[in-house]
């Protein structure tokens, strides 16, 4: 699946779930790394991860609960793959450079 796509289909779904959060994490991104956060999740796992645990002030439980319901479901849906979904939410926080390579097998 290309960049493209994959930014289109997490911005829809976050926006009609939580109108707003995307374009406030998309400024955070940006300011604290210079790239967006659909380019951090594919590129660069570690620093959406300490994004994340910038906004939610540390909090793993509620970092997880982002990765895993705003970023990967929308994307596990488009290719029928939600059961990995706890697997690469878990793997993000805990190794991101593995997390990546995943996510690459997935799409």
């Amino acid at each position: 699946m290309d960049r493209a796509k994959v930014f289109v289909i997490i911005k829809r779904f976050m926006q009609s779930r939580v109108p707003g959060y995307f374009e406030v994490l998309e400024a955070q991104c940006r300011k604290m790394f210079g790239k967006g956060c659909v380019d951090l999740l594919l590129d660069e796992p570690d620093k959406l991860r300490a994004v994340l645990m910038n906004k939610y002030g540390g909090d793993v439980t509620s970092t997880y609960f982002a990765v895993k319901h705003l970023f990967l479901r929308p994307l596990l849906m488009e290719v029928n793959k939600l059961d990995v979904e706890e697997e690469l939410a878990t793997c993000l926080l805990n190794n991101p450079q593995k997390f990546k390579e995943k996510l690459k097998q997935v799409l």
